[in-house]
């Protein structure tokens, strides 16, 4: 659990309103792409330290060095031995950005 956020519970929501997107960065609340509009979701901004660790939660060692040699990764991620979501994270000195789109609409 990262603070008021954890991954699972972002991602089931996403699947549950069948948002097209999920997008997270840091000094802003969690946001969901529902029929292209953005609807951020009532609970704190994300924190840098919960940026990190939501990240950790879906991704390998591999793509956490990745990440932090290049600046940024794409990947797939199977959550649930089912829904898929397209991954891509940035970061650049302090700022983080996360956003995982939903491939299985």
């Amino acid at each position: 659990m990262a603070g008021m956020y954890c991954m699972k519970d972002l991602l089931e929501l996403v699947v549950r309103e069948g948002a097209e997107e999920l997008r997270l960065e840091v000094g802003r609340p969690a946001v969901v792409v529902l029929r292209g509009e953005p609807r951020a979701i009532d609970v704190p901004p994300i924190t840098s330290e919960n940026a990190a660790e939501l990240f950790r939660s879906i991704a390998s060692e591999e793509q956490l060095e990745e990440l932090r040699k290049c600046g940024e990764i794409h990947f797939v991620y199977v959550f649930q031995n089912s829904a898929r979501f397209g991954v891509a994270a940035a970061i650049q000195q302090d700022d983080f950005n996360l956003k995982i789109r939903n491939l299985g609409r």
